[in-house]
């Protein structure tokens, strides 16, 4: 098994979406994975739900995942929006992470379940991310 497949399985990742690359940088500790999707491949439009929408655009973006062992982890993927016949031109619906979220939703969950017990600036110094942005997060989820 390689190294891309593995992180599919891991991050779960299903067609049309596939792991393109993954670097990993030891010196900073990251590991950069890349996802992209399939040629032709279709999406679920985000507000309605409609299934088989084809991709009109792209957006390439970033997201903090899960770290791997002990590698601050980063997905870039391209983020399609759709031509969805019953909403127009909408945003599709990403596997991994809500709409405007810079955040994986596993990377969220772990986010939310350290804030019921510590304070919002130890849980951001264990991620290594920005307290605002944690606290951002948390005021999202919360109202």
């Amino acid at each position: 098994m390689n190294r891309t497949t593995l992180l599919q399985k891991t991050l779960e990742i299903e067609r049309p979406w596939f792991v393109e690359t993954a670097e990993l940088d030891r010196g900073r500790g990251v590991l950069a994975v890349q996802l992209n999707f399939e040629r032709g491949g279709t999406f679920t439009c985000r507000p309605c739900g409609r299934r088989n929408c084809k991709a009109y655009d792209t957006q390439w973006k970033r997201w903090r995942h899960l770290d791997f062992f002990e590698y601050r982890t980063v997905l870039h993927a391209p983020s399609p929006r759709v031509n969805c016949p019953e909403c127009g031109i909408r945003q599709a619906k990403l596997p991994w992470a809500r709409l405007k979220s810079r955040f994986t939703r596993d990377f969220e969950a772990l986010v939310l379940d350290l804030a019921k017990d510590l304070p919002v600036t130890s849980v951001a110094r264990m991620l290594g991310e920005h307290d605002t942005r944690l606290g951002y997060l948390l005021r999202n989820h919360l109202t």
